[in-house]
């Protein structure tokens, strides 16, 4: 099992790398391998799959607005759904994001401010305070933005790469590295490089240059051979909730606006699912939760303590009933919340898209891959020119996000 390239993990972002790397190198030998069953299927099945380009960072608005570009033009092979966010701000919350909001264009971003008499034309929602709760006195409404399907994504790349001749092997865990240099004790002097990796079945695979797409198992898969990834995993956790009646939430007049919205209070957020009666809500929270592989399961105590309350005060005439739960991890990379696309020898990492793997990862996949190639630049699905040692750890060059759920 001898290859130019392997590709551990077939997420979004493994498989968009995988698919671009094999399309620019047709003639290269390229394997895709995962853990599980079929692309797609670890964390990034586990996402709240919405999309955005609101950012107050140059960069990110460059890597999420050239992969939305070329989603829109997959549709519905990968159940994109065009909803819009709806980002609601309390009176200080606006005012302290002017500065960031400051920089974007309501034309070119696609966005529109909207005051309080706006968003009740929308939701039917409780502007007032309490306690913990701040007001509710603008919203921005973002139409480049959505949900889309993330598995279906993820799979969409697996399918291409095949079809271009690329490899897949699913059902396979990476669990070790054999490195060159066990004979010198690692001495700085020596040549030390992936000489293979050894899956769950003791199957050794060897590649020229493998690279780790694991998203938050990251750490955990290479601290053990020296290199300090700064990745790190966090637990989130969505619950599914049925409504008794959309109109409860939604202002049924304005049917072109049914968007996701994000609360003034806890990073709890809302994506719609109003056909089938449900809404999806999540907590983007803070302090208090480990940055660290802890118990995958939901904890319904957690939305009980922590969103329902939230949506009680926010929606008070909203009716719901907790029906379904799951959780998974966000891969971090603190502090600027943007991915890492770094080199070790011939071991490449990229991860760190810090909750934003879906909607950006079309750009990244195609950014990794000129990095595999040794390229200086590439060009984005919208055309725009990316300089690929923005995103490495020596030589990055980003900006911090200022618009932070």
């Amino acid at each position: 099992m001898n290859f130019d390239y392997i590709i551990v993990g077939a997420g979004v972002v493994g498989s968009s790398i995988a698919y671009h790397l094999k399309n620019a190198m047709p003639d290269s030998n390229i394997l895709l391998l995962d853990r599980n069953h079929t692309a797609g299927a670890g964390n990034t099945a586990r996402s709240a799959a919405l999309y955005r380009n609101f950012f107050s960072s140059v960069t990110s608005r460059m890597l999420a607005g050239s992969s939305i570009t070329y989603y829109l033009g997959l549709g519905d092979k990968v159940q994109l759904d065009p909803i819009g966010y709806l980002w609601l701000f309390s009176e200080e919350q606006w005012a302290n994001s002017q500065k960031a909001i400051g920089q974007l264009d309501p034309k070119k971003d696609k966005f529109e401010v909207l005051d309080r008499a706006a968003i009740s034309d929308i939701l039917r929602i409780n502007h007032q305070a309490k306690g913990s709760f701040p007001d509710v006195d603008k919203g921005i409404y973002c139409r480049m933005c959505g949900s889309i399907s993330g598995m279906a994504l993820a799979q969409h790349y697996a399918a291409a790469f095949k079809s271009i001749g690329g490899k897949v092997s699913f059902d396979t865990d990476i669990k070790s590295f054999i490195l060159t240099g066990q004979n010198s004790s690692y001495a700085p002097w020596d040549d030390i490089r992936v000489n293979g990796m050894v899956d769950q079945k003791g199957n050794t695979y060897h590649g020229k240059q493998i690279v780790i797409a694991t998203g938050a198992w990251t750490h955990d898969l290479l601290a053990p051979i020296g290199i300090a990834s700064c990745i790190l995993p966090k637990k989130r956790q969505l619950f599914g909730l049925i409504i008794k009646d959309p109109a409860q939430l939604m202002v049924q007049k304005d049917s072109a606006k049914k968007p996701a919205v994000i609360l003034p209070a806890g990073g709890v957020y809302i994506k719609p699912i109003l056909d089938k009666n449900i809404i999806i809500a999540g907590c983007a929270d803070d302090l208090g939760q480990p940055f660290m592989m802890s118990n995958p399961e939901p904890d319904p105590l957690y939305f009980h303590h922590a969103i329902e309350p939230v949506l009680n005060h926010y929606f008070p005439e909203l009716d719901c009933t907790l029906s379904l739960k799951w959780a998974g991890y966000y891969d971090y990379h603190l502090p600027d919340m943007l991915p890492v696309i770094e080199s070790v020898a011939n071991l490449t990492w990229v991860g760190g898209t810090s909750g934003s793997g879906i909607m950006k990862a079309d750009a990244i996949g195609r950014i990794a891959a000129a990095r595999l190639r040794g390229k200086e630049e590439v060009a984005l699905a919208d055309g725009v020119k990316f300089k690929v040692s923005m995103l490495s750890l020596r030589d990055r060059s980003v900006e911090k996000e200022e618009l932070i759920i």
